[in-house]
């Protein structure tokens, strides 16, 4: 029988005992209810970094990817290809969600592969990675027609999409096999899309406090007159998951406490939203200020009609600094 197992893997059938002799490398395994063969499926786990420790879940997104994404809730062959798209601003937790679906599900997938999306030269990078990490040739071609003809179950996370100058769609794997996850800002990219999209928005008030207290490094989550605080904190700040987590820190490093924060808030936004994180800093890469300004610098430099609007509409928020306060308009506001 033809190994199902890509390069370096084989298997043998017993059809008398209905279980299977897997090698993987030099390591030789009997499948079955107890094997490490059954228990552990997934061989390729190619992701940049782990979910955030203070990672709050996010029910609704969560329930989303778990009915649309993961291949064991087909009754029967996969028909087409599973495409999920997660939009909305920056800050809000697309990449963490992303991040903890693949950790959650490692084991349901044979090879979880990460592409940063931000660029066409970014997205060839991804693929070269992907053809060392599996030993292929290293043209994204290649990687590409390897993928689409795998016969072990496989998703591919595509993130940060946000240009909408960029057309993500030629670096899909053809046919029918595999899930993909998007995330961008753009919300054009839910053309892509064949088994649904989400916005990610603010969080909720109840995830939204958590969040706050575990980023805050407070152990008692329940504590009533603690989350009373924390949701005036949270509501401050529009609920976006980013600017939650930069309040976390500052109180974490002991600038303020809880109860202080709107009160400093107030007095200095613009610091504590350009506020860097030093332990933890992969998990959230950009304060809110660097965020917005990514998206600032990308409407500029659109030519059209619709991007040149957008910035006006800015100019009118007053993004630079305000001569009357000393400070900046939240984007959280907008």
């Amino acid at each position: 029988m033809s190994s199902a197992f890509p390069r370096g893997h084989t298997a043998k059938q017993f059809r008398a005992t209905g279980q299977a002799s897997v090698q993987i490398g030099d390591r030789h395994y009997q499948s079955g209810p107890s094997s490490p063969a059954s228990r552990f499926r997934n061989k390729h786990f190619e992701v940049p970094r782990n979910p955030s420790s203070a990672f709050t879940e996010r029910e609704e997104i969560c329930k989303q990817l778990h009915a649309h994404c993961l291949l064991s809730n087909e009754p029967n062959p996969q028909r087409q290809q599973k495409r999920f798209v997660i939009h909305g601003l920056g800050g809000s937790g697309k990449t963490q969600v992303c991040l903890k679906f693949a950790q959650d599900h490692r084991e349901e997938f044979w090879g979880i592969f990460w592409l940063d999306a931000s660029s066409a030269e970014s997205l060839e990078r991804g693929y070269l990675q992907i053809a060392e990490a599996c030993g292929l040739e290293a043209r994204a071609p290649i990687v590409k027609r390897w993928l689409s003809d795998l016969p072990e179950p496989w998703a591919l996370i595509l993130d940060n999409a946000d240009d909408p100058r960029l057309d993500i769609s030629p670096y899909f794997p053809v046919g029918n096999r595999g899930v993909i996850l998007i995330t961008t800002r753009n919300p054009g990219c839910k053309v892509h899309s064949t088994v649904g999209s989400y916005e990610l928005g603010a969080m909720t008030t109840e995830e939204a406090v958590t969040l706050l207290l575990k980023t805050a490094g407070i152990d008692d989550l329940s504590n009533q007159s603690t989350r009373a605080a924390a949701e005036l904190v949270v509501l401050t700040l529009g609920r976006l998951a980013l600017a939650i987590t930069q309040a976390g820190a500052v109180v974490r490093q002991g600038y303020c406490n809880i109860e202080e924060y709107p009160t400093l808030y107030s007095r200095r936004r613009q610091e504590l939203l350009s506020q860097k994180v030093i332990q933890g800093r992969e998990d959230y890469r950009y304060t809110v200020y660097t965020t917005w300004e990514v998206s600032r610098r990308m409407i500029e430099e659109m030519s059209s009609e619709v991007g040149q609007d957008a910035l006006e509409i800015l100019q009118i928020y007053n993004l630079e600094e305000d001569n009357d306060n000393n400070s900046f308009v939240n984007p959280v506001d907008l």
